[in-house]
Parts: C-alpha cells; sequence; structure tokens
C-alpha cells in the first residue's frame, strides 16, 4: 500500500490506521468503497461547512457527556502509567463530544492496547483488545482539523483513513514529536486536510515517551506493534 504524497511518517501512520480500519471493517483503503458518511455538496472547497451524517456533530446530541465545559480533562490509566489530557471542545467540539460521549463515557478504551508506535513519533490506539479484536465503533464524525490546532508533542488528534477526509471514530493518536505532516494545510484533497488535534498531555509526557521506545515486530498484518502489549486499563474523565 503506497501514499505517494506523503511523507515517510505520514505513510506509516496511513499504512497503521488502514490495516486497522480493513481489520475492523470499518473502512477501506480502495476509493470504490469510502467509509459510510454522507457529505452534503462533496465539491465544496469549504469542507467546514459541509456536514456529515451522525448523532454526534454539531452541538451535543441526546446522552452527551459533554457538559458545556471547553476544557473537560480524561485520565488514560495504562500498563505504563497514567495520561492526563486536557481537551478542546473549543476549537474541536464535535471531536470532544465524540470522545467523551461514544467512547470514554461507555469504557470503550477500557482493555484497548496501542497497536501501533513509532519511536520518537507518535503512538496510535483504541480500537483493538489484547486479542487484536476490534472493538465496535460508532459513525465517523466530521474532521475539525481546520481549528488551527497543531500536531504538536504532547498533542492527542483523531486517526482516520487516510484517502477519506471525514471517516475518524475511535482511533486516536499522541504525538511525540512535532508532526508539522499531519497538520491541515488545505482543503483540497485527503492528503492535504490533515488530522484533527483535539487536546493535549498536560502530565504524563514521560508515560508516552515510555511507550513509544518499546520493543516493536511485524504481525499479521500489522507495523510496529508493540511485542508486549501496551494496555488502556481505563480511561475516566476527571472534570
Amino acid at each position: 500500500m503506497k501514499f505517494p504524497h506523503l511523507s515517510s511518517s505520514l505513510a506509516v501512520l496511513g499504512f497503521a490506521i488502514c490495516v486497522g480500519l480493513l481489520t475492523a471493517g470499518c473502512g477501506s483503503s480502495d476509493a470504490a468503497n469510502p467509509p459510510a458518511v454522507s457529505i452534503n455538496d462533496p465539491g465544496s472547497a469549504d469542507a467546514a461547512s459541509q456536514t456529515v451524517s451522525t448523532d454526534v456533530v454539531g452541538k451535543p446530541g441526546k446522552g452527551s457527556d459533554f457538559r458545556g465545559e471547553e476544557f473537560p480533562e480524561v485520565i488514560l490509566t495504562t500498563t505504563k502509567g497514567e495520561i492526563h489530557l486536557k481537551l478542546d471542545a473549543k476549537k474541536a467540539p464535535a471531536t470532544v463530544d465524540n470522545f467523551l460521549t461514544n467512547y470514554i463515557s461507555t469504557d470503550h478504551y477500557n482493555g484497548t492496547i496501542f497497536h501501533y508506535v513509532q519511536p520518537k513519533g507518535m503512538i496510535l490506539g483504541g480500537l483493538f483488545d489484547s486479542g487484536m479484536n476490534p472493538r465496535e465503533t460508532k459513525s465517523e464524525i466530521q474532521n475539525e482539523a481546520m481549528n488551527g490546532l497543531k500536531n504538536k508533542r504532547g498533542t492527542i488528534a483523531m486517526s482516520r483513513d487516510p484517502s477519506f477526509i471525514h471517516s475518524s471514530t475511535c482511533q486516536f493518536f499522541i504525538n511525540c514529536a512535532d508532526n508539522t505532516s499531519f497538520d491541515h494545510i488545505g482543503t483540497d484533497d485527503s492528503s492535504s486536510f490533515g488530522y484533527c488535534v483535539f487536546g493535549e498531555v498536560i502530565e504524563g509526557m514521560d508515560v508516552v515517551d515510555a511507550i513509544s521506545a518499546v520493543e516493536v515486530q511485524s504481525s499479521d498484518g500489522f507495523v510496529n506493534l508493540p511485542r508486549e502489549p501496551v494496555q488502556i486499563l481505563s480511561a475516566h474523565r476527571v472534570k
């Protein structure tokens, strides 16, 4: 699988995400089979004005765990230690609502692993358990990468199928370096639209670095898979 217009790090990330999407049946690298996402006016250059047919885009829906706060906080307790996140609901409201309502409040992440790590690069997780079984996901959400937040070291962002702009569900990654190739630079195509940052690590960056430094392997189509699973034991909101 090749992504000729992407940087090497972005291409590897795209491969890892595609493996996850294809294994879970959540998407496809084949443009003839895009994820189940409905975009109004697909030819419009103003992607921010497009709407996605899901329950989480826009204002919080029924049962939302959003609560209206601009900067809710979440703690991920992993087998390597705790990662304390501060989310930015002001800049990425739909993404934060999706993360909290569809996945944190339902305990989706409890027992999942980081299935791709890049030393001094990033760590990706949120879909598979330690047996490499994918968890059920909700509808794809609108990509809010146009919000001005950058993929700097210590930020958390949503992953997606690199072929489709609006295809994020539950997978997320934490940047261990300034990954400028993941930033939004244009609306012309999927490779330039970028990956939506929706928060940052405020405590536990040493844990993130420790996870990114574990020994990895290639197994069953996965690349940079930790040889010893790094598990999210619990993920809960603290503020």
